[in-house]
């Protein structure tokens, strides 16, 4: 389990979250809504250590992450809008670049299947700058599959089938489903409730900020 506790979180001077409470099940998925500017993206990154919390603690199982930071981080895969990629490498070294900020080791038939778990292998050697904004999507997305060889608990995602086609969006939903198959969880900010072809939990961040008014 996940617990959020009492957290208060800034973006910029304003005040996103204030004595945010909930509880995320393990090897579950998790999906947050809200209209824009409700704190989705804020969230996520808190989450996932990129946005500092002003208050309150995050624990996974009564311990606090952040005690520990880089376990924390090399214990989940957080993809943002931006998807991280430099333009001026190709698919493959992009991907293998990210393998080794997170300190994990692969070989060249690792790397093609993974490009290959999102129909992106044939663009290998494409430059990011070449790449179409789907393109781009998927070559991110990739590294998901390296939650199957290394020790990956939880992915943080923030609109990640923005962008995909039909045939790529099949292929996501396939890697959602082997991930919560190996009891991983899932927190994930999305328009697309299509995206989970097996139970989820929804967070609704307005329903939350409204119940705290009434």
């Amino acid at each position: 389990m996940l617990y959020l506790e009492g957290l208060t979180i800034k973006r910029g001077n304003k005040i996103v979250f204030s004595d945010f409470n909930v509880v995320i099940q393990s090897g579950s998925m998790t999906v947050i809504k809200g209209k824009n500017g409700s704190g989705k993206s804020t969230l996520l990154r808190a989450i996932a250590g990129f946005t500092p919390l002003e208050q309150g603690t995050i624990k996974k199982d009564k311990k606090n992450v952040f005690k520990n930071y880089e376990e924390w981080v090399n214990n989940l895969i957080f993809l943002d809008t931006k998807n991280g990629l430099s333009k001026d490498l190709t698919v493959a070294e992009n991907l293998y670049a990210w393998l080794t900020m997170k300190g994990w080791s692969t070989d060249k038939k690792n790397l093609t299947m993974a490009l290959k778990s999102v129909g992106m292998d044939k663009y290998a050697d494409l430059y990011i700058s070449q790449c179409s904004e789907g393109l781009k999507k998927r070559a991110a997305l990739a590294r998901l599959y390296f939650s199957f060889n290394n020790k990956v608990d939880f992915w943080i995602l923030d609109e990640p089938s923005n962008e995909l086609d039909k045939t790529s969006l099949v292929l996501f939903k396939q890697l959602i489903s082997i991930f919560l198959k190996q009891n991983g969880t899932i927190i994930i900010a999305t328009h697309d409730l299509t995206i989970a072809e097996s139970e989820f939990k929804i967070l609704d961040l307005d329903e939350i900020k409204k119940q705290r008014v009434l």
